[in-house]
């Protein structure tokens, strides 16, 4: 696997989540056992829009990087990362009624932040 293809399939992984965040905002709320309102709706859809927005983002880097391909290997790192460590916070901090999602995020989260981490060493 190459940093190029992992972009595109952090695209696809990223964009899946951030246009279900759009248009099935209740199955998000259902699973995490949270009461959808007007507010919560708005978010979870504002949310979506970033979300489906950093897998568009992901998915032209993988044509577009050239040479920096591997800093932007390290940034979508970072960024996984960082969903991780919120993510694992929330859950001990029992923001959510049922984290079984969250669980289920920060697995894919990891497995995405090591590849991109392992693949966006430098080779010089």
């Amino acid at each position: 696997m190459n940093l190029q293809l992992l972009c595109k399939i952090n695209g696809v992984i990223v964009g899946i989540n951030g246009l279900s965040a759009i248009f099935m905002y209740n199955m998000w709320f259902n699973m995490a056992g949270i009461e959808a309102t007007g507010p919560t709706i708005a978010l979870c859809q504002s949310l979506g829009v970033a979300v489906a927005g950093t897998a568009l983002i992901s998915w032209i880097t993988a044509s577009n990087a050239g040479d920096a391909i591997n800093t932007y290997g390290r940034c979508f790192a970072y960024i996984h990362s960082g969903f991780v460590l919120l993510s694992l916070y929330q859950i001990m901090q029992d923001y959510v009624p049922n984290p079984q999602p969250f669980y289920i995020n920060v697995v894919i989260s990891l497995i995405l932040a090591a590849a991109f981490f392992y693949y966006s060493r430098k080779t010089e």
